[in-house]
């Protein structure tokens, strides 16, 4: 056994793993998950499975949205729904940040991320449907906002776009 398997092997038993080596495995798992999921939801179930799945997602990120904005320490308002965003886009290992910035609306670029372009069966479908997850944040934070993806990078742009905005009307 040479002495680098021999370290790599204590590291392991002491719990030494990296932090961000297991944060790297951890959001490539469950991309893989999601994938598998999907699939599974079309192939079992058809049409209503992935609704389902969508549901669900939408349903976990409209329950998390307030404790998120609570234990960062932000406001009901579009910087904090922003912020809540760009935090869980960290989590997830999606490179994002705020191009424009105004009292009505907000625009987030994201440029990479741990599973569009890494993970072969990720797809538009893919990014669809884990986007619920996304719509439910933003709408329980600003219920009366409206939120758009004008580019996505599954579909050949060089980045994600996402704009929430109010309503003239609001």
């Amino acid at each position: 056994m040479s002495f680098k398997s021999f370290l790599l092997k204590r590291l392991i038993i002491w719990d030494f793993i990296p932090y961000s080596l297991r944060w790297k495995k951890s959001v490539s798992g469950i991309g893989i998950i999601y994938v598998g999921t999907l699939e599974m939801m079309q192939e079992k179930y058809g049409k209503d499975g992935v609704s389902n799945l969508n549901e669900t997602m939408y349903n976990i990120g409209l329950g998390q949205s307030t404790e998120i904005l609570k234990t960062l320490g932000l406001k009901r308002d579009l910087d904090g729904c922003a912020y809540v965003l760009l935090a869980m886009h960290r989590i997830f290992g999606i490179k994002s940040k705020i191009i424009h910035k105004d009292d009505n609306k907000i625009v987030i670029h994201a440029r990479k991320c741990r599973w569009g372009g890494h993970l072969k069966k990720w797809n538009v479908r893919t990014c669809l449907s884990i986007d619920n997850y996304e719509a439910g944040l933003i709408e329980g934070i600003l219920p009366s906002s409206e939120h758009t993806y004008t580019k996505r990078r599954s579909c050949g742009d060089n980045v994600c776009e996402l704009v929430i905005s109010f309503s003239d009307s609001n």
